[in-house]
């Protein structure tokens, strides 16, 4: 798939341009003593190599991010500096704005100096976002000189961080991007079959998109909290390429039949896809999810995961390094897989 990518450019570049990067940081946390607790730092690290790319070509990095609705980014500011010191050697402070527009935003961008990086207050307080108001777009981007879309797990919504900006600014595919439409676009194409995908977690979004993909896989095997969605369901229940799993009696994992029954399909199996944990992990419930990880890497398919809630489960099981491929979102991952592209991708085509 041919879209611009920040190595066709020379670092000498950006070298004093100000380079705006939609990341994606919106992190698995915890509250402890009324703080937000990062549980899995991933998503900050998988935006550390197009970071270390930008900052050694002397760019003046601006970060626009969100985290869930309404939760500040000021601790992953702190997070991203102890990793960004300790991982590629950047010497200075994040800098962090509290707001991610008006004058003091722009302020803070026009002071930023070569090789300094900015994060900004989360995009979604503002309600312009996810309903990709160009107003919004314009007023971000009149806070750099070329746009950077390193948030593939983003890619799938129709934003205006992500579909508005490339509107406005030159822009490219950050690193990760670019790795990741890489490697799924292999999948996509020319997967190892039989293909069997594991739909967990709570989304009901991914009912909708596993209908899409009914034709290109072999198998659906649903768990999680899905099964309990017997409206949504109904239409795929009855296709027989779809096995929806019976929860234990607390509904919060799969039953010990069903564990079974998709260890049975998995087997089979020559590529097999995860979005999603089986059971609640977040109330450290992994009995599912663990068996039906370790069945597909005993019986060596290609093993693909995506989703946050699924990364962090996969690290709590030490069973991280494992996977052959980790996505950084499972619904961009299953969009991808259902339409061979994303808007994400198509507004950095155009």
């Amino acid at each position: 798939m041919s879209i611009p990518i920040l190595t066709d450019y020379f670092p000498a570049y950006f070298n004093g341009r100000r380079v705006l990067v939609r990341v994606d940081y919106n992190v698995p946390f915890r509250e402890e003593e009324g703080k937000m607790v990062i549980e899995d730092d991933s998503r900050i690290r998988f935006s550390l190599d197009t970071l270390s790319y930008l900052f050694a070509s002397g760019a003046r990095v601006i970060l626009l991010s969100h985290w869930g609705e309404s939760i500040s980014l000021a601790p992953v500011a702190q997070k991203l500096n102890e990793l960004a010191f300790g991982l590629i050697g950047y010497k200075r402070k994040v800098k962090f704005c509290p707001k991610s527009v008006g004058k003091e935003t722009e302020r803070w961008a026009k002071n930023l100096e070569k090789g300094e990086i900015l994060l900004l207050e989360n995009s979604r307080f503002l309600k312009g976002e996810e309903r990709n108001s160009l107003i919004l777009a314009k007023r971000w981007a009149k806070l750099a000189d070329f746009y950077v879309n390193d948030a593939f797990s983003c890619s799938h919504r129709r934003h205006a961080s992500i579909v508005g900006l490339p509107r406005f600014l030159p822009h490219a595919a950050g690193l990760k991007f670019e790795e990741e439409v890489i490697t799924l676009t292999k999948v996509w194409e020319n997967p190892r079959r039989p293909v069997v995908l594991v739909l967990g977690g709570v989304k009901e979004d991914k009912l909708e998109t596993a209908r899409k993909m009914i034709k290109w896989v072999d198998k659906i095997l649903v768990g999680g909290k899905l099964p309990n969605l017997k409206s949504q369901i109904s239409n795929l229940k009855n296709n027989d390429k779809v096995l929806v799993g019976k929860l234990r009696e607390d509904g919060q994992d799969i039953n010990k039949e069903t564990i079974r029954q998709f260890s049975e399909e998995i087997k089979k199996a020559r590529t097999v896809i995860f979005a999603g944990p089986i059971g609640n992990t977040k109330a450290n419930i992994f009995t599912g999810t663990k068996e039906l990880f370790e069945v597909a890497v005993a019986n060596k398919a290609f093993v693909l995961a995506g989703g946050g809630d699924t990364q962090s489960a996969l690290t709590k099981l030490g069973l991280i390094g494992n996977m052959d491929y980790i996505a950084s979102g499972g619904g961009a991952m299953l969009a991808f897989l259902a339409n061979g592209t994303l808007p994400g991708i198509e507004a950095l085509r155009k």
